[in-house]
């Protein structure tokens, strides 16, 4: 805490405005291993303690909050992924996927009513706070004007969007309730913990924006989106970077109009940049590419603001500061 204390303060001298996430993929061992991480309910109180002593700690230094890092993420698990997300689940050997995917659904609620309690503790503590969700966004494209390929567009952003849709609306969507009911990935819901959600809900989205995604139906169909790997696609109209992402700033113009048309509340980018393998000549990185993908992003962000009327609150590259 004095690390974070010496670090807001140093901030503030320099007219720095600190927007802080409680969770970004650390997950304590001791809770991974002794407890199940967030598959294990008591998981929501030792989250929402922590987040209650930041919170008066900083109650005076710091206005923007996240509660968990890029949270729809682990909707894309695959037999790793979950290990590396703010779940923290270890997956045991024999675990077969459709029990992965139990314990993501179920881990995931967690998550969700721990961060809608932590919420309301915040906004207790300081009714100033400005606490919001954190996801990963990139809209989805289908590779070809099938209405299979449209279908499983939509089914994707269903899938990818269930966790921000739960902090935003406190429930969870039609959708994602015949999905879970259908594979019988049942989480275990209290009627408090639905009460818990509806009172806790977000106050902005924040969500980082690197790429669109394109799909194609030709291994997958919408109705079986079991593997989400298989449902990428080559946009043969988009560039890509060195780690073969789609680099395309008119769908930051686009993420922005989807996001304020579902959800109608201030949006912050909190993720913009580009990855490369960059050199040094003459003691210099000359990275012209990096300087042309953020001015490309940043004029359609702008274009957003000022044409679509997209209540945007701010704007933060990801680089070696954040």
């Amino acid at each position: 805490m004095k690390f974070y204390d010496d670090l807001f303060d140093t901030c503030h001298k320099y007219g720095i405005e600190p927007v802080i996430t409680l969770s970004h993929f650390e997950m304590p061992f001791n809770l991974a291993k002794n407890y199940g991480s967030f598959t294990n309910r008591k998981v929501i109180d030792f989250f929402v303690r922590f987040a209650e002593v930041y919170f008066k700690r900083y109650k005076n230094k710091v206005k923007y909050w996240m509660t968990f890092n890029e949270i729809d993420n682990q909707s894309a698990f695959n037999n790793d992924f979950l290990m590396a997300t703010d779940s923290g689940i270890l997956f045991k050997d024999g675990m077969t996927d459709h029990d992965k995917e139990a314990a993501m659904y179920q881990a995931g609620h967690y998550e969700l009513v721990a961060s809608a309690l932590a919420v309301k503790i915040g906004h207790k503590i300081n009714p100033n706070f400005q606490i919001g969700c954190m996801i990963n966004y990139s809209p989805v494209r289908p590779l070809t004007p099938s209405s299979d390929d449209v279908l499983l567009a939509d089914k994707w952003e269903q899938r990818r969007d269930w966790s921000s849709d739960v902090h935003v609306f406190g429930e969870y969507t039609n959708a994602v309730e015949a999905y879970i009911e259908r594979n019988g990935y049942r989480p275990y819901i209290t009627d408090e913990d639905r009460i818990g959600l509806k009172e806790g809900t977000v106050d902005y989205v924040g969500f980082n924006y690197y790429q669109t995604t394109t799909v194609s139906s030709e291994k997958v169909k919408p109705d079986d989106l079991t593997d989400l790997a298989k449902a990428v696609a080559k946009n043969p109209t988009l560039k890509r970077s060195d780690w073969g992402w789609e680099i395309d700033p008119e769908g930051l113009r686009i993420a922005l109009n989807q996001l304020q048309d579902r959800y109608h509340k201030p949006l912050f980018i909190v993720e913009n940049g580009l990855g490369a393998y960059d050199k040094v000549e003459d003691g210099k990185v000359h990275d012209d590419y990096r300087i042309d993908y953020l001015r490309n992003h940043i004029s359609e962000m702008e274009k957003a603001v000022e044409l679509d009327g997209v209540d945007l609150m701010g704007y933060l590259p990801w680089g070696a500061s954040t």
